[in-house]
């Protein structure tokens, strides 16, 4: 795999965790809780992974009267934030990643770039 280019997006952390809070917001008006109740019924609490999956868990808590819509949401969005976080910092310590910052006016032609750059 030496003809292989890996560009990766750098976009600020105050910007995706901005993104993170309007996705779980979208999620919640999308109809979220409603799919959790679904799958709930058919049976998402015995499973192994689905069950713990970031925001499943929370909407399964509220569901149970642990938690209200709030908590589950901010919970959700903390989850989330934690979770960027550490896929950032894995993806950090792979120096066969080409950073590009995610704002810049000539992003595709950077990226265009690094793909030519391997002959």
């Amino acid at each position: 795999f030496e003809r292989v280019v890996q560009i990766g997006i750098e976009v600020p952390r105050d910007v995706i965790d901005e993104r993170i809070a309007l996705r779980v917001d979208g999620m919640w008006r999308a109809g979220f809780v409603d799919e959790v109740r679904r799958l709930d019924r058919g049976g998402l609490r015995a499973g192994r992974t689905a069950s713990r999956a970031l925001g499943y868990r929370q909407v399964l808590d509220m569901l149970a009267g642990e938690a209200d819509d709030a908590a589950a949401r901010s919970e959700t969005v903390r989850l989330t934030r934690r979770f960027a976080r550490r896929q950032a910092a894995w993806f950090r310590r792979d120096p066969r990643i080409q950073w590009l910052p995610y704002d810049t006016a000539d992003l595709t032609t950077r990226a265009f770039d690094a793909v030519r750059s391997i002959g």
